[in-house]
């Protein structure tokens, strides 16, 4: 892939708990870097459950492999890119030539319990 086709820009989130104040815990998602991408879509489905609408938008980011970027974890790391979070269902970093890996991500889905909040 050459280096031009990384035109856009996203940033990914970590999940830290905190405490304030008077010692509560808080749950906090913060930026810890940025890099640009090539993004993809993959696919768009709309599903009814319950009585629920959910729509579900999965997405390829293609990033540089670098030491941050293989420090993703999907369980402690989203992907924001245009103002929409997105959560990490997948990191398939190249082991062979070591210069690019793949993030797979979908949107979040309405319905869905989300202890992070």
């Amino acid at each position: 892939m050459e280096i031009g086709m990384l035109n856009q820009r996203i940033s990914f989130l970590e999940h830290y708990t905190r405490k304030d104040n008077i010692g509560n815990h808080k749950a906090r998602w913060e930026e810890v870097f940025s890099c640009w991408a090539n993004v993809t879509p993959k696919s768009s489905t709309e599903t009814t459950d319950a009585g629920v609408t959910k729509e579900v938008y999965s997405i390829e980011f293609i990033v540089r492999q670098t030491a941050d970027t293989l420090h993703i974890n999907p369980t402690t790391h989203r992907v924001q890119f245009r103002g929409i979070t997105y959560n990490i269902d997948g990191v398939l970093p190249n082991y062979k030539s070591m210069d690019y890996m793949k993030i797979i991500a979908g949107t979040r889905r309405a319905g869905d319990q989300d202890d992070f909040y």
